[in-house]
């Protein structure tokens, strides 16, 4: 007979089952009562007896006293629930030893007197757990109503997580895959502290998407049948939320495409549309770029970039297209009355973001990245056309950097505009022409050591470090330049003449 989650507290609450006595094993009344089996005569006890409450008759007993300190033995072993005795009194008595075993495993030793039959007891119990029954899902359906009618008047998920934790009388927390915190009630709980934590899945789609974690040593019946109620309820919000969300990410970005298509629309539409999508016009905005052979790991660089901008209480946006990430990084403009204020003080999007790029453990190895200026919304097109710029002009004259900022190279993107190729090139031969002469039949790469050595303001060290090479190579280079240019490495004039030439030559002749 199977019976709903009833303790052998609750049943001996029966009114039939008032005159039993409990002779030992008496802290472990609140054991779950599974199945009732009765037996006629002892036997072998073998196999999962798991929450199993035997029923057996003194007289299979009276003449074996060992067998009873075997089956309590053989009960516990297996996971009975406790063991019944009917009409105890035709023993002499049940042994200390027994009573002993009893209380040393926990196992209720019951005696049921001779006048109450094993029918009754079945019958009776039926009608308990029939009741039981009944009871859980009166309070299920109440408990379901309550959270359904919660959703479809969009009170929001956090009211929906309070009611639950009310309704469970313990802490919860919906939390995501990255064990980051979606809602908690109470409000600031850190379930990190949880000191009985039970989890269980939310699932979308026959899809995982969250963890709803209880904080709570045991759950009865009605308690786990709460649960699922909870489970279900928060994926039909959560679902909801993702429905937003998506929606406004598309939104958002058909704006986006818009900003960064010039002409952009008029300054007062960008503001309102800006304002009811999350992007606030009121701070300026850098756009970064980054790019490698495929795409980045979307759901890994999203999670990094808002993980980041928790840390500022701001809202930034990106966008995957091909092979790069188009990253929108607002900051609140400096107030200079508040200059000095913390809050105040510019986010440093272009450390960030090259921070990313180095870190061996995470997924942009090999990447490269440009940054623009910090913009107004209305012009973010401008801040988008400087990223690619610096992106450009990066892979021909940056050498191993990973991320380059506009503002660094902005001389550069101006004199590749301006540069009279014809001119510059009768320049380039006269000056240079013979060293790269050498570097075509020598495989050598002579022409981009002077490069970084004059970028670098003529430090060794950091020309070795652009090259990936020895400083003491980079000398043994710069000698064979001299002896082949006959150039003064020391003379401020040369310097810039040559310099000139070669970002030239990089930029329009050579962009390989």
């Amino acid at each position: 007979m199977r019976v709903l989650e009833l303790t052998i507290q609750e049943l001996l609450k029966i009114p039939l089952l008032h005159q039993t006595k409990v002779i030992s094993g008496a802290q472990g009344l609140d054991r779950v009562v599974k199945t009732i089996d009765i037996i006629e005569e002892p036997y072998e006890i073998a196999g999962d007896k798991q929450g199993v409450l035997i029923l057996v008759t003194a007289y299979a007993l009276r003449d074996r006293p060992a067998l009873l300190l075997t089956m309590i033995q053989q009960l516990h072993q297996s996971g009975a629930a406790g063991l019944v005795i009917k009409s105890v009194q035709v023993l002499d008595h049940i042994s200390a030893e027994a009573k002993e075993l009893s209380d040393q495993y926990g196992l209720p030793l019951i005696e049921l007197p001779e006048d109450i039959s094993y029918s009754d007891i079945t019958h009776a119990v039926i009608e308990q757990a029939l009741h039981r029954q009944e009871v859980l899902l009166q309070r299920s359906d109440e408990a379901y109503r309550t959270l359904t009618t919660m959703v479809l008047e969009n009170i929001g998920i956090q009211a929906v997580s309070d009611h639950v934790a009310g309704l469970l009388k313990a802490p919860v927390a919906v939390i995501n895959h990255s064990e980051e915190l979606i809602v908690s009630s109470p409000i600031g709980w850190d379930f990190h502290h949880a000191q009985y934590p039970v989890r269980r899945n939310i699932n979308v789609d026959q899809r995982s998407v969250a963890y709803l974690l209880v904080d709570k040593e045991h759950l009865d019946a009605m308690e786990e049948v709460g649960i699922e109620q909870a489970r279900l309820v928060l994926a039909l919000e959560l679902m909801r939320n993702k429905i937003i969300e998506d929606t406004e990410n598309r939104l958002r970005g058909n704006f986006i495409d818009e900003l960064m298509t010039p002409p952009a629309p008029p300054r007062h539409e960008v503001e309102d549309r800006g304002q009811q999508l999350g992007m606030n016009p009121s701070h300026l905005w850098e756009v970064a770029v980054i790019e490698g052979r495929v795409a980045p790991d979307e759901e890994w660089l999203t999670r990094l970039l808002y993980q980041e901008a928790a840390k500022y209480n701001i809202r930034p946006h990106i966008e995957f297209r091909s092979n790069r990430a188009i990253l929108f990084l607002p900051t609140p403009q400096v107030n200079a009355d508040y200059a000095g204020d913390q809050r105040q003080q510019t986010i440093p999007w272009a450390d960030i973001v090259l921070s990313w790029l180095n870190d061996k453990e995470g997924k942009l190895a090999g990447y490269r990245s440009g940054i623009g200026r910090p913009k107004a919304l209305w012009d973010i097109h401008e801040g988008f056309s400087e990223a690619r710029n610096a992106l450009t002009i990066s892979r021909r004259l940056s050498g191993e950097t990973a991320l380059t900022a506009y503002k660094d190279i902005e001389v550069y993107h101006l004199l590749r505009g301006t540069m009279d190729e014809k001119g510059f090139g009768i320049l380039f031969d006269r000056k240079l022409g013979k060293l790269k002469q050498y570097d075509e039949e020598h495989t050598t790469d002579l022409l981009r050591t002077l490069f970084f050595y004059l970028e670098s303001r003529s430090s060794l060290i950091d020309t070795a470090h652009l090259l990936s090479i020895h400083r003491n190579s980079v000398k043994y280079r710069l000698e064979r330049i001299r002896d082949i240019t006959g150039f003064d490495l020391n003379d401020p004039h040369e310097q810039l003449v040559y310099q000139m030439c070669l970002i030239y030559y990089y930029l329009l002749e050579h962009p390989e």
